[in-house]
């Protein structure tokens, strides 16, 4: 979570700890932070949630705050940003003597948090910050296409969004999302990383299923799911071309169509959305 002053000198925050009486107090922490003339700060605050702050779960949790002045943000966090953003594995390191350090990591590890044993101001904390836990690569800018993209920005989702028509994807979303204007929307799904997500929602069938032929195709390693747009009737005459072609059985039963979990009818695209959006979510919590 983060706290700042704009520019207009008013509180802004981004993204949160939980809510609740916690984060309310941790807010309060970072504002009188923020207030003190040192530009680099560090402090470990532990919080009973029972006795501290009356809540019936229970339990204990240590919150690590650190203020940064924008004279200290490093190259490093930015290189490591930037690596972030195209999926590597980044970590930080903080204690009660240095600000965080940041590099770039090939190996999972655990975080840690290490007292000293003869004083509890001494201390030092580390982290591992995971890519996108979720790749999607979506095939097809239309209405369908934009509000299921509007739905996986705020929960953390690496988005790939393709179309073969000039000026088609939304300004807004230009600069959040890695739009791609191509006639071969075929290698995109060849090149694409087989850990993640294709979505077919072209606005030509004939496209669409030129589209299967190459998310289906046969290999190792299959994509974590591949999802067509389409009624029941579209997927029968998807399935008879595909047979011909030679997809098997087992391969066809991989594509799903109609997308979206069950018990949702709706024909808006924010509905359609919401229900694809949530199969996702079943299939990537299954497979972490």
């Amino acid at each position: 979570m983060l706290l700042r002053f704009n520019l207009q000198q008013q509180w802004q925050q981004s993204d949160t700890i939980g809510g609740g009486h916690l984060e309310f107090q941790a807010i309060d922490i970072a504002k009188a932070m923020l207030k003190e003339t040192e530009t680099s700060v560090r402090r470990i605050e532990r919080f009973n949630l029972s006795a501290r702050l009356g809540q019936c779960c229970g339990g204990v949790m240590w919150l690590l705050f650190e203020k940064i002045s924008p004279a200290t943000v490093t190259s490093d966090l930015s290189v490591s940003l930037q690596a972030w953003r195209v999926g590597k594995r980044i970590s930080r390191t903080v204690s009660h003597q240095y600000a965080s350090t940041w590099q770039t990591m090939d190996m999972k590890q655990q975080p840690s948090f290490e007292f000293d044993s003869d004083s509890s101001e001494q201390w030092q904390f580390s982290q591992q910050i995971q890519p996108y836990a979720m790749q999607v690569l979506i095939c097809g800018a239309g209405h369908v296409g934009e509000a299921i993209v509007r739905c996986l920005l705020p929960i953390g989702v690496r988005v790939k969004w393709i179309d073969p028509r000039d000026d088609i994807f939304p300004s807004d979303l230009l600069q959040q999302v890695h739009c791609i204007t191509t006639d071969t929307l075929e290698a995109e799904i060849e090149h694409f990383d087989r850990s993640g997500a294709i979505l077919i929602l072209t606005h030509d069938h004939q496209l669409d299923l030129q589209l299967c032929f190459s998310a289906l195709k046969p290999t190792a390693k299959p994509f974590a799911y591949v999802g067509m747009i389409g009624s029941k009737s579209k997927r029968a005459i998807f399935e008879k071309r595909m047979q011909v072609r030679g997809y098997t059985p087992e391969t066809l039963q991989r594509l799903v169509c109609p997308i979206g979990i069950e018990g949702i009818s709706s024909k808006q695209p924010a509905m359609i959305a919401i229900a694809v959006v949530a199969q996702l979510l079943q299939v990537f919590d299954v497979k972490k």
